[in-house]
């Protein structure tokens, strides 16, 4: 695990001291995924470009960016918005220095799956502001996994108006944020100035701001409020009515709310929201809200099934939206904030699992299926939970529940590389596996046959021989197939 940490550092620095100038390179999106796709930079230059496409030889054109203040003198945030993309795909770009007149490196960045697809995976990591080592290491940890995008529940800083402090955040988090779409909610530190925290992101807009949106993706909705402004009526009522069109939405299976405060709480937090759980917290009840991913708390933990419209002394018997279901509650505060005790508190009912470790969760959808686990900072899986609605009306009239199994994840590293390079693979397969290598036509140039002992499984290429290009890395291990792109250059 510490190699592969130092390979992705190692990595991280490379594209910096390659793009000399620019920095804070973040991607964001004003909707899905694949519509509404930004890609954010800063620099002292003046009128910066992109150029992408496809392929290495950039087909889609070069683009003058377009600019925006920054939080620290003579500096500017450049964007691009991309058209719609290509779901499941690589996006090939460098970005012009207006600075230093000079275009960086090549990089890339890996694409959702398309917008109608049923399996996808995403993070959920917050709380953060303390310790920078920490979010390095948890944020790097999450970007491994290839999620087709994360939920970042707040806290970036412990003062939201430093620009020092965000200047920190975007140092330590720098691989994540240029590998990884974000989307931000905005934690109660980071209110110290909810102007310059909407500024440094791009997000959905509703109401006139980006601190609270939905966007819809696959067979779910994602919601995202802002829990720093409880009594905001305006916000209020367009989570109800989200809600509810959600609710008669037969293409929606899964509703999921992203925030920063915890609605149940056996930490140090323990009653901040307890005033809104007849209003917010009602509406989730009464739409039948699947999942509520939340931070604020220093720790981890996951609730019992509740539903306050049944029950506010005891849990329901099951996970689901059903009207006497009850909603999943995870707390996954742990990026790098120094972490909360457990404490007795009367919250007790609604929870079953506390764990005190830096930590982030990751999700996986398979049609009718959602797999959740928690894993801490040295990768060990801390919580497992399955929600699944394979025998509801809507999975059993529509066929999704017969949707294909998720792909596993394969992260090469570095990426480029000159090749030597390491790829990490997370499945749950044990046993013997194949790895096949081919280049961009399609010939097969390389096989070894590997003894996979566990679920995360590291392996290492000299490749150092072969000519620069594109690259397929395939292995095949029990019933699954998987594939990674690489690029071996000199």
């Amino acid at each position: 695990m510490k190699k592969s940490l130092l390979s992705l550092l190692f990595f991280t620095s490379a594209i910096i001291s390659a793009n000399a100038a620019i920095t804070q390179i973040r991607w964001g999106s004003t909707a899905d995924p694949l519509n509404g796709l930004t890609i954010t930079w800063s620099n002292t230059g003046t009128k910066d470009s992109i150029k992408w496409g496809y392929t290495t030889k950039f087909e889609k054109g070069s683009f003058v960016s377009t600019s925006r203040t920054g939080y620290t003198s003579g500096t500017l945030f450049f964007k691009y918005t991309f058209p719609s993309v290509t779901g499941s795909s690589t996006i090939y770009y460098e970005l012009y220095d207006s600075k230093t007149s000079s275009w960086g490196s090549q990089m890339t960045f890996k694409t959702a799956p398309p917008v109608n697809t049923k399996t996808f995976s995403f993070g959920v990591l917050g709380d953060c502001r303390d310790y920078p080592a920490t979010l390095t290491t948890i944020s790097n940890l999450v970007s491994a996994r290839n999620p087709s995008f994360c939920l970042f529940n707040g806290d970036l800083t412990l003062s939201g108006n430093s620009a020092t402090q965000y200047n920190t955040f975007f140092s330590a988090a720098s691989n994540f944020l240029a590998n990884n779409l974000a989307y931000q909610a905005e934690g109660n530190h980071d209110a110290a100035s909810p102007s310059m925290f909407s500024n440094l992101w791009d997000l959905p807009v509703t109401n006139g701001t980006n601190l609270y949106y939905a966007t819809k993706y696959g067979n779910a909705i994602f919601i995202t409020i802002n829990t720093n402004t409880p009594t905001d009526a305006a916000q209020l009522t367009w989570i109800q009515n989200t809600l509810k069109a959600a609710a008669a939405d037969p293409t929606i299976l899964w509703k999921i709310v992203s925030d920063h405060h915890a609605w149940f709480t056996d930490g140090s937090h323990n009653g901040d929201m307890d005033a809104y759980r007849g209003t917010i917290w009602k509406a989730f009840d009464d739409y039948g809200v699947d999942m509520v991913f939340t931070g604020h708390d220093h720790n981890y933990q996951r609730s019992l099934p509740v539903n306050l419209n049944v029950s506010s002394t005891k849990p329901v018997s099951q996970y689901g939206s059903g009207s006497t279901q009850g909603r999943l509650q995870i707390v996954s505060g742990g990026a790098g904030a120094g972490l909360y005790a457990q404490s007795s508190t009367n919250d007790a009912w609604a929870l079953t699992v506390f764990n005190q470790s830096y930590n982030y969760t990751f999700v996986k959808v398979n049609g009718c299926k959602v797999q959740v686990y928690a894993y801490d900072n040295n990768n060990a899986i801390i919580d497992s939970v399955i929600l699944d609605k394979t025998g509801t009306p809507a999975c059993i009239t529509t066929g999704i529940a017969d949707a294909p199994e998720l792909h596993n994840v394969i992260n090469v590293y570095p990426n480029p590389n000159t090749g030597h390079f390491t790829f990490h693979y997370s499945a749950e397969y044990i046993g013997k596996a194949t790895i096949k290598i081919y280049d961009l036509a399609g010939r097969e140039i390389k096989t070894e046959e590997v003894n996979k002992t566990e679920q995360e499984f590291n392996y290492t290429f000299n490749m150092s021989s072969y000519a620069p290009g594109v690259y397929n890395i395939s292995i095949i291990a029990g019933d699954h197939k998987d594939n990674a792109e690489f690029i071996l250059s000199r």
